[in-house]
Formats: C-alpha cells, structure tokens, sequence
C-alpha cells in the first residue's frame, strides 16, 4: 500500500511541475520587461495590467500552464482511480500535492488580479475608522488606500464582502500593517492557501463514505484544479467560501443537518456568492429529499435571514454606489457573445432542465444548475471556480458535470482583455467564442442524458 500511495503521489505531482516551469518562464519574460512598465514592477505586487502585447505573452505563459497542469490531472487521475489507495491517503496525498504546486504558483512573479490590494484596503478603512462600504474620500490616504487606487487607475471600487470578511481583513492589516502593504498582501494569500488546503481535507472527510472511485475524482476535481490553484495563490477570498461549504458538507455527514444548513446560510457574511450555494443546496436537497433535508433547508433559512439582517444595512452604500456609477459590460462571456437577454434565457433552461433532472433521481442535475449558473454569469473570471466545481462534483460522473468542471479550466481566458487591455471587439468575441466550448460541448451530448445512471445509493 505504501508502495502505490507514493506511486500515485508522484503521478499527481506531475500537476505542480508545469506551475514551477511556468514560474521560471514567468521571471525570465519579466526581466525583459519594457522601460515604461517599471512602476508597475515596483508595486508591492506585481499585477499584469494593460500591458499590451508584452502583457499577452505574460497571459500565454499562464494559459500554457494551466493547461498542461489540466492534461496532467486527468491523465494521472484517470490512472489511479481503478486502483483504491483508502480514503487517509487519498486525502493526503491531494492535500500535499496541492500545497506543492500552491509553493510553485507563489513562486511566480507576476499575478493577473489586483483583488488582494482591494481587500488590504477595505481592512486598512475599517481600521482607520472609515466606511469601506462607501466610495473613498478624495482626502483619504495611506499606503493601502493609495496602493489601491494606484491598481484601478485612481478609483477602486466599494466593498460588496461581508462584514466577517472586512473583520478578517481588518486583522491583517492590524497585525501586518508595520512590516508593510506587500506583507500584508501576502498575509491575505497565505489566509486564501490555508483556508484551501483545509477545505480539502473537510471535503475529504465529508466523502469518506462515496465509493472509492468517485472520492478520489471528486478531491482531485476540487483540490487539483489548476485555475483553482492558480485563483488562490493570487489570495482571492472564495477560498474562505470554499472552506465554509466543505465544513457544512463535514457537519451534514456527520448528521449536524441545522447547523450545516445554519452556516450555510451564513456564507454571504464573507461573500454574496454563498448564497447561490446554499440556494442550490436547500433546492436540491428538497428534490431529492435527501436524509435530514428538512433541517438543512430550515438551517439554511434561518442563516440566510440571520446573514441578510446583519450584511444589508451595511451594504447599502455600496449598492447604491453600484446601481449609480457600475458599468454592465459582459466579457468572455455567454452574455458577451450572444448577448445578454439570450444569454439569461439559455441559463434559465439549463436550470429549469437541472430541477426536471433532480427531480427524477438524476445527479447531473445539480451540473445542470452549475451550467445555468456559468451561462448567466456576465464576467465568468477564474476564481469563481472555487464555487462552481462542487455543482460538478455533485454532479457525478457525467457528461454535464464533466463539461462544467471544463469551463472553469476556459475560464482562464478571462484574464487575457485585462492583461492585454488593447483588445479590439473582434478578438473578443472570439475569445467569447473559445470560453464558451465547454458549455456548447454539454449541448451537443444532450441526448445521451436520458441514458445516464440515477444517484448511487451512497449519499453524499
């Protein structure tokens, strides 16, 4: 046994060997930056931003990256999954060679979002006293404040997290803020490794009753992702949100049925996107009348009335900001190729056929209502997937939840207007075109859907 958990820790290492290479690859193109990019290369973190074509090759190296990491995934865990390695060493072995190819992401020199400055920020407000929910005083200063306006050209956007997670941010700036913005930023991304790899380890315990096969497709469908490994190395805080949905998937295992629910409900305190999880989870869970559904949903309800209670009153400012001076602009998107309306509509009949598929006993429901979920997004960037694959996992080994665990890999394509910031209309769409495949594939094996397994008898 020993012998085959090595084996197989080596074989899915291979997923960490393409982040080190593109890491190296990375800090050699950066060393040959142009001239006029050297105050975005004294930034505490460096952000490939509007770089042009030089900008396009720093995406490349990324793009190539993540999908060698992907060809690598499938291929060792296509080989390890007819063997059973035991649920201990499976979840170990995902858990290290996650921390490995994380050591390897952070070694890169350049990342493709600035939202860890925006985090520092709001908690460097909080701290000094000001609103982080309202636009920024023209007269507010200091090192993160203008650190973040720097990143968005002069105006960053208002805070829409919840106020457990401007606490959280609160803390790291307090305990970090003397050593500097780069330390604090990196406290951010280590918070966002930590809260992962934990998340790991609670989706591992909460499958330990799935069949061998499955568990260690679903671990590695999560924990292995190369976009979701990519995502939290740039310390995006969905990884607290994927914390939050394993430990209320351990709590429901272990049959604490309201208090999973409960904190599922609560999910939104750090950011709106739990709700859709634990929307997702009260439905299907209803559907299938899955064992202690009836405390799940009122859990989640209670939660959920709690989470709004606290998080609106908040909020409002931000809101108000939003509707006032945010821009609708679709990109990468379904929405961005097809258009907005079309788009909606398309995603409602993914849904609509994801409840007709639960309710008949069928697991790719819950891929469908993924689908439909993605199809409506108007800006479908990569850290989303830290949400969007447990719709996949849930899904099972079908093709819809194949296809979906494949648009969050397309999903790296969203970075590339932002790295490059010259893209003409006709390039977009045709990048819209090529994020979109994964969603066009599932349409296309559409038939084969009436064929496919109801749920196994094991439950998550």
């Amino acid at each position: 046994m020993k012998a085959r958990a090595l084996a197989a820790f080596f074989a899915l290492s291979s997923v960490a060997v393409p982040f080190a290479l593109g890491a190296l690859a990375a800090r050699w193109w950066l060393a040959r930056a142009p001239a006029h990019l050297a105050i975005d290369l004294a930034q505490p973190l460096v952000v490939v931003t509007a770089w042009g074509g030089y900008g396009g090759v720093c995406f490349a190296i990324l793009a190539l990256t993540i999908v060698c990491a992907t060809i690598a995934l499938l291929l060792a865990a296509g080989r390890l999954t007819s063997a059973a390695l035991g649920a201990r060493s499976e979840l170990a072995i995902v858990v290290s060679v996650a921390a490995l190819a994380l050591a390897c992401a952070l070694f890169w020199p350049f990342v493709f979002s600035s939202d860890t400055y925006a985090y520092a920020a709001f908690g460097a407000m909080a701290q000094a006293g000001l609103d982080p929910y309202a636009p920024v005083p023209a007269a507010a200063h200091g090192a993160f404040v203008d650190a973040a306006r720097w990143q968005w050209s002069g105006v960053f956007p208002v805070c829409v997290y919840g106020p457990v997670f401007v606490a959280l941010a609160r803390s790291a700036v307090r305990l970090t803020a003397q050593a500097g913005v780069g330390t604090t930023l990196w406290s951010l991304r280590g918070i966002a490794v930590l809260s992962f790899l934990a998340s790991i380890a609670l989706l591992g315990i909460a499958l330990d009753a799935w069949p061998a096969r499955r568990r260690l497709l679903a671990l590695c469908a999560y924990g292995l992702n190369p976009v979701i490994l990519w995502s939290v190395a740039e310390g995006h805080n969905d990884a607290l949100v994927g914390l939050v949905l394993a430990s209320a998937a351990t709590l429901a295992r272990c049959r604490g049925y309201v208090l999973a629910g409960l904190l599922l409900g609560l999910t939104p305190l750090l950011k709106g996107s739990g709700a859709v999880l634990a929307a997702g989870a009260a439905l299907g869970t209803w559907l299938e009348h899955r064992p202690g559904w009836r405390l799940l949903v009122v859990g989640i309800a209670a939660g959920s009335v709690l989470a709004a209670g606290i998080a609106l009153p908040p909020l409002r400012p931000a809101l108000a900001a939003l509707g006032s001076r945010g821009h609708y602009q679709p990109q990468l998107s379904l929405q961005g190729l097809v258009g907005i309306w079309p788009a909606i509509a398309l995603a409602v009949l993914a849904a609509a056929y994801g409840v007709r598929r639960l309710w008949g006993s069928f697991p790719d429901g819950y891929a469908w209502l993924g689908i439909g979920l993605v199809a409506g997004l108007p800006n479908p960037y990569p850290w989303y997937a830290l949400w969007i694959v447990p719709w996949a996992i849930a899904g099972g080994e079908t093709l819809a939840a194949g296809c979906l665990w494949l648009a969050t890999i397309f999903s790296v394509l969203r970075y590339l207007p932002d790295a490059t910031g010259n893209m003409g209309t006709t390039a977009l769409r045709v990048a819209a075109a090529v994020a979109v495949v994964p969603l066009a594939l599932v349409l296309a094996g559409l038939g084969s859907f009436s064929t496919a397994r109801k749920k196994a008898v094991v439950q998550p």
